[in-house]
């Protein structure tokens, strides 16, 4: 199938592999929890219409952070009542939204959200149920810049802030869950399940004497590592989890991104020019961090392959036309031998892909492709040049 798609679409493109996704999803729900659970994709992770459509379809909710996600979430045909919305800096627009919506929960992470659903939930006759996300100061031993449980950073609200007597005195919300995520690309169970022993302390606390915590969110984070076998070890992770909600009535949430649908995605590059300069030999691609980012952001290397015969190693810089000095897509890699014209697939970009792509440089947003088996199809369309300019006024 590749020699067809190289010679049907030019790249770069996007590939995406239906059954992976699909293996994934009917795994998690397959977990032998002792407890009420639902699975709800981050959105963030690939929001196109066709992959929410298809995770939608086994039974998970939507995650969003975003009016943006939300519409397309529901335009994909996830139900309101399916949809959480998390997020550190929701606007008056995304707020608004969300409400008239009448989604499962808004999960506030600032003080003055709450303020704000009360209002205009009552101005519209509705009474909003939100969450709170906590800060549960755990360092989930992940990277720096996908860590989110640590106080001192963005996210959640410190429990010692939050006077929970105060909320439930609110007619137009209804506080029913308490929320958490410590970060990505976990694969130490340890970490999430003290995460959770947190807050199901907290929510235990509360309902003491409120009586009004019904649902725990626990995020996401399960790991899906380059270059390593390291993953996270499901069913110990099972196993402790329903050990620690033996007896207890909550409504677990999970979040689930990038494991989903991370190795599902490829990203089809070709080789433009071979060139040396000092020590190094530099592969420039059609490719660029506008279609791929996270190696510049995160300084990652993806898994790649070079598609040609060669048997000769060399060791090489990929790099994009981007006019950035950061646009790298991997540095001394240990590569067969390329020349001019030849092509290269990133993989394990099916997460944060696509979906952190831009413009930048006005470079048209890639070409994405779903294949199932021998069949594949078009799930989004190259921008073309009259796309970059439609939202301008001159």
């Amino acid at each position: 199938m590749t020699s067809k798609l190289l010679q049907e679409f030019s790249t770069p493109f996007y590939l995406y592999d239906e059954e992976v996704i699909q293996n994934k999803v009917l795994f998690l729900n397959s977990l032998d929890f002792k407890f009420d659970f639902k699975f709800h994709f981050a959105v963030k992770a690939n929001p196109n219409l066709a992959i929410l459509n298809l995770i939608k379809k086994y039974n998970f909710g939507a995650e969003v952070v975003s009016a943006g996600e939300l519409f397309k979430s529901l335009k994909a045909g996830f139900d309101p009542t399916s949809v959480i919305f998390d997020g550190p800096g929701k606007t008056e627009f995304d707020l608004k939204y969300a409400i008239t919506q009448q989604i499962k929960s808004i999960n506030v992470e600032n003080l003055e959200e709450i303020a704000f659903i009360n209002e205009y939930s009552l101005n519209k006759g509705l009474i909003t149920n939100i969450g709170i996300r906590i800060n549960p100061d755990i360092d989930a031993k992940t990277l720096d810049k996908i860590t989110t449980g640590k106080s001192g950073g963005k996210f959640g609200i410190s429990v010692d802030q939050i006077d929970f007597e105060s909320i439930a005195k609110f007619k137009g919300v209804k506080l029913t869950t308490l929320s958490e995520h410590i970060g990505s690309q976990i694969t130490d169970h340890n970490q999430l399940i003290s995460s959770y022993q947190k807050l199901i302390s907290l929510a235990d606390k509360i309902n003491t004497s409120l009586k009004t915590i019904q649902t725990l969110d626990f995020g996401g984070g399960f790991g899906v590592i380059d270059h390593s076998d390291k993953k996270l070890n499901f069913r110990d992770w099972q196993n402790e989890l329903n050990q620690l909600l033996d007896g207890k009535s909550y409504n677990i949430i999970f979040e689930p991104g990038r494991y989903v649908v991370a190795d599902s995605g490829e990203l089809y590059t070709k080789v433009l020019y071979v060139k040396k300069s000092g020590n190094k030999k530099i592969i420039i691609t059609d490719s660029s961090f506008s279609e791929y980012l996270r190696p510049a952001l995160y300084d990652i290397t993806p898994p790649i392959k070079v598609l040609n015969e060669s048997q000769d190693l060399e060791t090489y810089d990929i790099a994009g036309g981007i006019c950035e000095s950061t646009d790298y897509l991997a540095k001394d890699v240990q590569i067969p031998r390329v020349k001019q014209g030849d092509f290269i697939k990133l993989m394990n970009v099916g997460a944060y892909g696509s979906s952190m792509s831009s413009t930048y440089n006005s470079r048209p947003r890639p070409l994405e492709i779903l294949k199932n088996k021998e069949e594949y199809r078009v799930i989004r369309s190259r921008d073309t040049l009259e796309d970059l300019c439609k939202n301008e006024i001159m």
